[in-house]
């Protein structure tokens, strides 16, 4: 239970820094196929779905480690 309340660090950031850098790109990687899902390329739909809920797996996870630091004072280490 203790690992769950601990933010490893990375390179001397907390882990939740580095997933918010991955939403960003994959926020824009989201753009770009729906982009391209929306002309009518199919192999980008499905492209666009399978990252979709990638982006919602990390979402979770840095809300989870961003609000326990934030509200329960998780420890960092």
């Amino acid at each position: 239970m203790q690992i769950l309340m601990t933010i490893p660090l990375i390179f001397g950031k907390p882990l939740h820094i580095w997933l918010g850098l991955i939403l960003m790109l994959l926020l824009a990687w989201q753009i770009y196929s729906g982009h391209y899902a929306n002309l009518g390329k199919k192999s980008f739909l499905n492209i666009h779905k399978i990252s979709a809920g990638i982006f919602i797996l990390v979402a979770i996870v840095h809300i989870y480690y961003a609000l326990g630091l934030w509200f329960f004072h998780f420890a960092m280490k």
